[in-house]
């Protein structure tokens, strides 16, 4: 799933006791209907923006409410529909309205769709996706499945039979959470030995024409046969040790990688670029599609690093080629050269990618050093940046990483190399307030640099719009 879609403004609506509330206030709700009840709203800005484009490119109105709980004696589906009704979700867009509404502590989601609607979204379909809801709502990046949940279910009311199937992964499950990384509870944290232990517990699976090869270029061909057949198994051997965590932390069902597969077989793999021990599997432009990073092991094989297409690239949703992050990508010069869409400059003209470790290397005992270096230097903010390299260029692991930068930029507030990494988190955890902070903080800080000048002003601008 794109972990990128940005958002604006976000209202709280408290709902208090049974419905006459929101029968008395019906009129005076926002044109872009949002709930939340629950304590964690680092996200409103994101799914307010989510819910404005989505209206945008369908014509279809769409409400979220997000619950810590259900009233008393009340169904998820009875709320569903007496909300629909008091809201009067669709009503400005001649009858066609999606209302999803979330209960935390059941975890249980229901979509409820105008009469308009049915025979776009049929009840199959949604009842799909709630399921679907029960597994990725476990996840670490929950706001993403909201995002392409509101995604895929417009695209399914403007006609499209192409979305795709939003079903969970078949390794993995709620007791995969559960018994294998600990059970779902605010404020766990869950480790990488959590992760192993789970991924340890999974049934067999045939991978074995999936190994690593000396030869980068049948690498590259396993790995893209891995994708037609719908692999999303972590355990995928030609990965490294890093995107397999990756693969657990933000996990695709079987459906989903074929999606992959048949963008980059429309885009066809242009070329394959090599710099040092990495290369780069480039797919033609206009079919939104990120480049598949190949790293060369000390054991000569050639692996794919999931991760580092992640860290290394982004995709803007309005732009279906993509950027590369950071002015010292070894490939930025060749992509130039080969005249790549959007190569000009990087996105993060002043931040820098830590050195890559040569691979494969022991990644727990690399976490276990970088931690003791917090434990003997707690205000030592470069230990800390250190640690979040790990989770972020080797695994992708953005909750992780995201609270060690923030640590390392409370330390030393002023070390810019720390807010960049910050906007870039933010950006790819659908934290749209707080990123927009960290550029405005940049902007100030930076008042000649007129690339971020432009574009604090541009998301500026584009949130306040949303607001409107």
């Amino acid at each position: 799933m794109r972990p990128s879609l940005l958002a604006c403004g976000a209202i709280l609506i408290v709902l208090a006791g049974g419905f006459a509330w929101l029968h008395a206030h019906a009129l005076e709700r926002p044109t872009y209907v949002l709930i939340n009840e629950t304590e964690q709203h680092d996200f409103d800005l994101a799914f307010r923006m989510s819910l404005k484009i989505a209206e945008e490119k369908s014509g279809i109105e769409n409400g979220l409410v997000i619950l810590k709980s259900l009233p008393p004696a009340k169904s998820i589906e009875e709320l569903a529909a007496e909300m629909m009704t008091s809201m009067r979700i669709g009503a400005r867009r001649n009858g066609r309205g999606i209302l999803y509404v979330y209960s935390e502590k059941e975890n249980s989601l229901k979509i409820e769709v105008s009469y308009a609607l049915e025979g776009e979204i049929p009840d199959a379909y949604c009842h799909q996706l709630e399921e679907a809801a029960k597994t990725y709502m476990l996840s670490e990046v929950p706001q993403d499945f909201v995002s392409e949940l509101i995604i895929t279910t417009n695209l399914r009311g403007m006609g499209s039979k192409n979305e795709g199937d939003y079903g969970a992964p078949r390794w993995f499950d709620t007791q995969f959470m559960s018994s294998g990384a600990g059970a779902l509870s605010t404020g766990y944290r869950r480790t990488l030995e959590d992760y192993r232990a789970a991924i340890a517990k999974m049934p067999n699976a045939r991978l074995a024409g999936f190994a690593a090869s000396q030869d980068p270029q049948e690498s590259l061909r396993r790995y893209l046969a891995s994708l037609a057949a719908g692999i999303g198994d972590p355990r995928l051997p030609l990965l490294t040790e890093g995107s397999q965590i990756f693969r657990v932390v933000v996990p695709r069902n079987e459906e989903q990688q074929r999606r992959v597969s048949e963008s980059l077989t429309r885009a066809g793999v242009v070329k394959v670029l090599f710099a040092g021990n990495f290369g780069l599997a480039v797919p033609g432009p206009a079919l939104s599609s990120l480049p598949i990073v190949l790293r060369r092991g000390t054991d000569k094989l050639w692996y794919v690093d999931e991760a580092k297409s992640w860290t290394y690239f982004h995709r803007f949703e309005d732009n279906v080629n993509f950027f590369v992050k950071f002015a010292d990508n070894p490939f930025l010069g060749s992509l130039r050269a080969a005249l790549v869409p959007n190569m000009q400059s990087a996105i993060y003209g002043h931040a820098r990618t830590p050195p890559a470790p040569a691979y494969p290397f022991a990644l727990e005992q690399a976490l276990r050093i970088a931690e003791a270096r917090i434990r003997d230097a707690p205000q030592v903010a470069a230990n800390y940046a250190e640690l979040a390299d790990l989770y972020f260029f080797e695994m992708n692991w953005l909750t992780r990483a995201l609270e060690l930068y923030e640590k390392a930029a409370l330390l030393a507030p002023e070390n810019l190399a720390y807010r960049w990494r910050l906007v870039d988190l933010y950006l790819n955890t659908s934290r749209a307030e707080k990123m927009l902070a960290e550029l405005r903080f940049l902007a100030e800080r930076l008042p000649n640099d007129r690339q971020t000048l432009e574009w604090y002003r541009s998301y500026k601008t584009s949130y306040d719009l949303a607001l409107h």
